[in-house]
Parts: C-alpha cells; structure tokens; sequence
C-alpha cells in the first residue's frame, strides 16, 4: 500500500468514527398553528385541552343549539354537548352510577353495574373540576384530626373542562364530550371487559337528558381487544362481570348509561350495622372516635321509609319501595313476579308500614322511563344459562340510604327451582312427579 493510499483510508476510518458519535442533524418541523395544538389536546382521552378564556355566551351557545332544561341545562350542538352549571348547584354532591345498558353478545349483559361513586362539579377560574368524593376515611369537621385526614383524603380531580362561556348570571357553561367519549378510567368499561383499547371514530354519545333531580346519557362505545401472542400472558384484567366472559379478540361496541343523581339534602340518619343481623353495608374508617385506635364504622344498608302518619301504629310511607317488571319478562310470569314482589308487604306491616313495597310492570310507552335510570329499581329478566339470580343495590354512601336495587334475574334459574322442589316435594305433590312442572307449579 503507497503513502497516499494510507493517508485516504485514515481520512476515512476518521470520517466514519466522527459520523458515528454526532447524530444527523433532525429536520426543523414546522411549527404548528395554535388552534391544532389545542385540537390535537383535546382528542386525547382524559387530556386538558390548553387553558382558554371564555367566549361571550351567543357565540359558544348558538342558535343553533338545541336546549333540555333539568338539573343542569344540556345544550347541543351537532355532535358537542354542553353543561350550563347553575351556581346553586356547584360544589353540591352527586351520586355518579354507570351501567352496560346493552353489549355485544358474550360480553356480559345489559343493566350491570360498573361504578359508583359520589363527585361534584367546582369552579376554579375559568375552569371546572369534576372531582370524587372518598367517604372510605372519615372524621368529624369539628375535631382537629379532621385536617389530618382531609390531608391525606384528598378529592381527585376525573377531568378539568375549560369554561366556554358564562351566562348573565355567572352560571358556567362547559363542553363535556369528551367526558362521555373518550376512555376515562372512572366511568369506563374497558378494563371491565378486558378490552385492549377504545376506538373513538366507532364511539359516540346518543343522548343526553336532564331531569330535575338527575342527568342520564346514554353512550355507544366499540372496544376492541388485540389478541395475546402464543406464549405470552395475556395483559389485559380478567373481567368480572357476573355471567360474563373477557371478550375476545377483535370489537365489542356497548352501550354504557351515566347516572347522575343528586344526593339527598338532608341525610337519613344511619344506623350502625349488628353482626347478628344480615345486611349489606357501608363501611369507613371513623378517625373522631373517642377510642385508642380508630373503628371501623359499619351502616347497614337500607331503605327509606317514613311513615305518612307518624302517630298510626300502622301507615303507608312517603315514599314506597317501588319495584318495575322488566318488559324483558315472559308474559305469563310477570304476574307472579309482580306477587314475589309484594308477598314481603306482610313483613314491612310487622314494622308499622302498609303497602311499603309495590310492583309495577316498566311503562313500555313512556319515553321519558329508562330502565338504568337509578332512581327505578328493575328485575330484569336476562337471557343467560345461570341457574341463578342476584341483587346489588346502590346507596348513599353517607349514611348507607338505598337509592336502588336492581334485580338481575337470569332464564335458567327456573331449572334450578324445579330441580329443588322435584328433590324435595316430589313425593308430596302430585304435580311434581312428571316433567316439566306445570305452569301454576312453577
């Protein structure tokens, strides 16, 4: 090799050691225009978009908008949707409760409940919190301990919305799309089903409808799963949807129902939960109890019934536990549902209450009726092979007052109750020595 053919390789050997320790330069982007960086923001499930100052209230809420006046006026234009927060009502607790109102085949089934929890709407500036209130830890205001546990209870924050405009009262008006069409963890399904992802372009809102003392929308929600590559475990959560399976691989568009119902302004007076006695309950840890380490409370869940005449050893009640027939119901067994039902007026007339419990078949022709609403409690009759049935309920979680127990009644829980009484009254009742039963049997 000659000197100059040395001296070129070494020039570059050089050249390739300095090109491998300084990276390309990267190519400038150019800058995005502001309205796209906001846009880009928003579509982002559970991102704030930047903050923004508020907008005269004819331009945000045009005339266009179509108006439903209710707890809070809900204003829509074309696919956006907007809360006109009266003040009186901020700051106030609610009871948020989501359900899977309709799903796909396989993946559950319409009316269970995914969460609940207590939130309430606050203004900071120009913007709103949706916050969750936690009663799981507790202490008297009045008490010093109480700042210790406010401290270390402190309300989470579900979504931050700009304010978009402001009314000549100073009531704020916000957008909430997003809050009902993007993945948000709190009131989601997809962790629930075991789904992968939330599509958004197959998502959308179908309704929203204020009443006066709750809102309720109805969402149309596609999961979708990606399958689980041989050998490797699955990362999505097992499920635990009772009767139902994780969805398999590919869509499943649901449909989830939001109900937010405003919390009782005087709450009922709890009662402590006895061992001896069965009930579900409501439990918190009490810090202002007088004790050497703190108890935990427990109140026993109920309903509330007050009596019309207090002074009446017995009286209907102010409000009666009312429960509807699903229309789901095979025609011929709504009636006897419907005695189920009021066959334990006997033991609330032991308590000092007449008619306190009642059965009423759904209004199949009230549009404004909708089976998820939480104040309806509804059996609803499902299409499943579970020789079973169960009962949640929805409560205060102040005081443990029940707002709502739905019934899931499931199809073949009628095999279990002829394999029961065939075992045990064959012997006695004629009628129950030939399959099937008959129908006044069963």
């Amino acid at each position: 090799m000659t000197r100059f053919s040395r001296l070129v390789l070494i020039s570059c050997c050089a050249a390739a050691v300095a090109l491998s320790q300084d990276p390309p330069p990267t190519p400038q982007e150019p800058s995005a225009p502001a309205g796209a960086a906001a846009a880009a923001a928003a579509a982002r499930p559970g991102m704030t978009p930047p903050s923004q100052d508020p907008q005269p209230y004819d331009k945000v809420i045009t005339k266009d908008a179509k108006t439903k006046k209710g707890l809070f006026l809900v204003h829509q234009i074309k696919d956006k949707f907007y809360y006109e927060i009266p003040k009186a009502e901020l700051n106030k607790e609610f009871l948020w409760n989501s359900q899977i109102a309709r799903t796909t085949l396989g993946v559950g089934y319409g009316g269970q409940q995914l969460t609940e929890r207590v939130v309430r709407w606050e203004l900071a500036g120009n913007k709103v919190h949706l916050r969750e209130i936690n009663y799981d830890v507790v202490a008297d205001p009045k008490t010093p301990i109480s700042l210790a546990v406010k401290a270390a209870n402190n309300d989470t924050i579900i979504m931050t919305f700009p304010v978009a405009a402001f009314n000549k009262d100073g009531d704020p008006v916000v957008e909430v799309t997003r809050l009902f069409s993007t993945d948000v963890q709190e009131i989601g399904a997809r962790q629930r089903l075991g789904a992968t992802m939330l599509d958004a372009t197959r998502s959308a809102i179908e309704r929203i409808s204020p009443y006066p003392e709750n809102i309720e929308v109805e969402a149309s929600m596609t999961y979708t799963r990606t399958p689980t590559p041989a050998g490797m475990p699955s990362s999505s959560p097992m499920p635990i949807v009772m009767g139902g399976s994780q969805m398999r691989p590919g869509s499943a568009t649901v449909v989830l129902h939001h109900s937010m119902v405003k919390l009782p302004e005087k709450p009922m007076m709890p009662r402590v939960f006895d061992e001896r006695v069965g009930f579900f309950t409501e439990n918190k840890m009490d810090y202002s109890k007088d004790e050497h380490r703190a108890p935990r409370v427990r109140y026993i869940a109920r309903w509330r019934l007050e009596k019309k005449d207090p002074s009446a050893a017995v009286s209907e009640p102010v409000k009666p536990i009312v429960y509807y027939i699903d229309a789901a119901t095979p025609t011929k067994w709504v009636p006897w549902m419907k005695k189920g039902v009021e066959d334990w007026q006997a033991a609330f007339e032991a308590a000092g209450f007449k008619n306190a419990i009642i059965a009423k078949e759904v209004p199949v022709n009230d549009p404004d009726f909708i089976s998820e609403d939480v104040r309806h409690s509804v059996i609803r009759w499902l299409p499943s092979t579970i020789e079973n049935a169960m009962g949640p309920n929805i409560h205060d979680p102040r005081t443990g007052e029940i707002l709502n127990a739905p019934i899931q009644f499931y199809h073949n829980i009628m095999n279990l109750q002829r394999s029961w009484y065939f075992l045990q009254v064959g012997p006695l009742d004629p009628r129950a020595q030939k399959m099937p039963l008959p129908d006044d049997l069963m």
